[in-house]
């Protein structure tokens, strides 16, 4: 009895390592490695109608679809969420314009949601930038669009990138990439900026997941365009640095060469974590990343610039405790060379907190660790929250999240 079922399993583990050793292999190809780490086609709303918001959730005409053309002429699919108090104001006009096509971006502009953001003095934007697979309403996603549409008077943008859901990939290598991801995401904070004419101290970045290293690269690029962790490969760059109220990153982490070594899709399916024994093997695979996504080394050189520029600078860092796929102290690791480059600075504070692994001590924020530097005026900071819960995926539509958001709306109110 004991000899079939020990001989089975090993069988069925022996293939199980095969086919993951066989992943492996195929991912050094360029266009398998590109579906392994964006998943963009990977999901489970084929069935689901993103053309539609009120499927996930949202009042009628509180949503307009729209495409946004970036500056290598693909087509992204975006939406523009209004707050709830914007909405209730404008009701009968929003729901008697709803339309049935997603309208151009040169149409957009010209739409009641686009004229109620750009003439409104006090309106805020929150430019969301998701994680990888799938689409933009996919999963907890909508919820933190709904959350953010509780913030008084804050307005959200958030696009497909290239190649996800219902975005074009027209250029070559008709995949996502690096380079193309960070054109989508310069594009979209570039047509809020200059076509909408929306204020960046008005306007927070907010990313998860995959979506913080998007966000990392492009506040990079609206502070120090010329940085040579940017791809040559971006349009003409702005004149001056660009304070937005705040850049807020959803568990991030440092680079995904580094991830991979410990990364589990959905917390189950291992990377590189099993060649930990083989570091020659891991070395090779690693080697032949293509793209590496350096998120601490571009937010390094954000703060370094901003300090520079003396340009205001505000950074927040959350992850959840029980995140399962990127393990949360690499929040910690992410924090810390930009709390010693800040410390660098005259008259620069911070502030430690940390509960005990018996749980005697509490923290002021973040349930499990919070920490905070920050400059003598108060015009650069960078902080982190390790919070109890929220996974990797669900967390982000939840109250640390928007309290964040109300805290650069709040901070930016006090500058004022």
């Amino acid at each position: 009895m004991v000899a079939p079922f020990v001989k089975k399993s090993y069988w069925t583990l022996a293939a199980l390592g095969g086919i993951w050793a066989l992943l492996l292999a195929a991912a050094i190809h360029p266009t398998v490695q590109s579906h392994l780490v964006y998943m963009h086609k990977l999901h489970h709303g084929y069935f689901q109608n993103a053309k539609n918001p009120e499927e996930f959730g949202f009042a009628k005409g509180q949503v307009t679809p729209f495409w946004l053309e970036t500056s290598d002429a693909e087509h992204l699919f975006c939406w523009h969420v209004l707050p709830l108090d914007v909405y209730l104001e404008h009701e009968r006009e929003l729901v008697s314009r709803v339309q049935d096509d997603v309208v151009e971006s040169g149409e957009f502009v010209k739409t009641l949601g686009a004229r109620l953001l750009r003439e409104d003095t006090e309106s805020k934007l929150v430019i969301n930038f998701h994680g990888n697979a799938g689409h933009l309403a996919l999963g907890w996603r909508p919820s933190i669009y709904r959350s953010m549409s509780g913030i008084p008077r804050t307005h959200t943008f958030v696009c497909d990138y290239r190649g996800f859901g219902l975005s074009t990939a027209n250029n070559a290598p008709h995949r996502p990439t690096e380079p193309g991801l960070i054109t989508d995401g310069v594009s979209i904070v570039s047509f809020a900026l200059n076509t909408l004419h929306h204020p960046a101290a008005r306007t927070t970045l907010l990313g998860q997941s995959l979506g913080t290293a998007v966000t990392a690269a492009t506040a990079l690029y609206f502070t120090d365009p010329s940085s040579p962790l940017l791809p040559a490969s971006l349009p003409h760059p702005p004149t001056t640095p660009q304070p937005f109220a705040a850049v807020i990153l959803a568990a991030a982490f440092t680079d995904l060469p580094t991830l991979l070594k410990s990364y589990k899709i959905k917390g189950v399916v291992p990377i590189l974590s099993p060649l930990q024994n083989y570091p020659k093997i891991a070395s090779f695979l690693s080697a032949r990343i293509i793209d590496t996504w350096p998120t601490l080394p571009r937010l390094q050189a954000l703060t370094t610039a901003a300090t520079t520029a003396s340009t205001p600078l505000h950074i927040t860092i959350l992850h959840a405790r029980n995140d399962q796929e990127i393990p949360f102290h690499m929040a910690e690791t992410v924090y810390a060379p930009l709390e010693t480059a800040l410390l660098g600075e005259e008259g620069a504070i911070s502030v430690s907190e940390r509960r005990s692994i018996q749980g005697g001590e509490r923290v002021s924020r973040g349930a499990f660790a919070y920490r905070k530097v920050e400059t003598k005026q108060g015009e650069r900071s960078v902080e982190v929250e390790v919070v109890r819960y929220g996974g990797h995926s669900e967390g982000v539509g939840w109250g640390q999240v928007s309290l964040a958001v109300r805290r650069a709306w709040g901070r930016g109110e006090a500058t004022r």
